[in-house]
């Protein structure tokens, strides 16, 4: 293959999908570092010839003119794809569409819909499968909040490169929205919200921002001001994304139903989960987990099919909120 051939496939693969854009001193620049000595006009007319053969936007309502791949167009530098990697996609379309934004879904709907139309060419068993799947998230199904557009795009891309954003943002706490300075640590996409976590100038403490609550953003290019020793997944299973009622964890024990609780056996609460003193109606189970609202929840949810030996003021808590429940729906007759 020629150099010129290896040249415009690397831009080819340099130049992102619609909304977002690439300028030529952007590609120069990039195509530089990938050892290919170009100035911006040879750049320039490199993609004119380009955009004769591949579905290729410019924006020329300014200066320089931004590049793009139609934003409907499938990624024609990839092979095409085979059975295997098209059942894979649309199990992935499957299981994420229910749980990522609009936005997000936008940039693979073209590999989906690939997908799709392999799956569908010739007499293929395999493209029943859109037919014969479902994924249904456990819980109450509730419509998901929508996540500005914009936003969304800001804070991923600060993310990526780890610069600072700034956001218009309303906090269920505050009287008002307000103009806030973010560094973003991760995003965390907790169905039905995508949760920011990050920190906010001039405020303590690491903050976990529901998206749906701003309306405006701006990226800031100045770099994150970042812990060293901050991990997203140690942040998540100390128990920080949900409501706290203790910083340490506790050592719960329970007695329960096997007809009702044996997804237990199989789907443990916790790393270090002990099954015990197993009959045939019942079994005990320990576990180190977070004191959290999430599973103050799931125990009053479970109360008929399990028994909490301990920590015992967990047993009287759930209790407690069992009796006001059923007080409440008892004034009602």
């Amino acid at each position: 293959m020629s150099e010129t051939s290896i040249r415009y496939l690397t831009m080819l693969r340099m130049i992102p999908r619609y909304p977002r854009t690439i300028t030529a001193p952007q590609l120069a620049e990039a195509l530089t570092e990938h050892g290919f000595d170009l100035n911006i006009r040879s750049v320039q007319r490199d993609l004119d010839k380009l955009s004769a053969h591949f579905p290729l936007m410019v924006d020329e309502s300014s200066r320089p003119y931004t590049w793009s791949f139609n934003a409907s167009a499938a990624n024609s530098m990839i092979p095409a794809l085979d059975m295997p990697a098209a059942l894979t996609l649309e199990l992935a379309r499957a299981y994420l569409t229910p749980v990522l934004p609009q936005r997000a879904l936008e940039h693979l709907k073209p590999h989906f819909q690939e997908a799709q139309e392999t799956l569908g060419r010739r007499d293929n068993p395999l493209g029943r499968w859109p037919d014969r799947v479902r994924v249904i998230n456990r819980g109450l199904m509730t419509r998901r909040p929508i996540v500005n557009a914009e936003v969304l795009e800001t804070v991923t891309e600060a993310l990526l490169k780890d610069y600072q954003c700034d956001l218009t943002y309303q906090a269920r706490s505050w009287p008002e929205p307000e103009s806030i300075r973010v560094h973003p640590y991760g995003l965390i996409f907790r169905d039905p919200n995508v949760y920011l976590i990050a920190t906010i100038d001039g405020r303590e403490g690491i903050r976990q921002l529901a998206l749906h609550r701003a309306t405006d953003s701006l990226l800031v290019e100045e770099h994150v001001d970042r812990p060293r020793d901050f991990d997203l997944d140690q942040y998540i299973y100390s128990g920080a994304m949900g409501q706290l009622y203790s910083r340490k964890p506790i050592q719960l024990r329970l007695r329960c139903d096997k007809t009702f609780m044996y997804h237990l056996k199989e789907s443990p609460m916790s790393l270090d989960q002990l099954i015990e003193n197993e009959t045939e109606e019942h079994f005990e189970l320990m576990a180190t987990v977070g004191d959290t609202q999430d599973l103050r929840w799931w125990l009053i949810a479970q109360a008929s099919h399990l028994d909490i030996l301990d920590p015992e003021y967990l047993r009287e808590a759930t209790v407690q909120t069992l009796e006001e429940a059923l007080e409440r729906q008892k004034a009602l007759r």
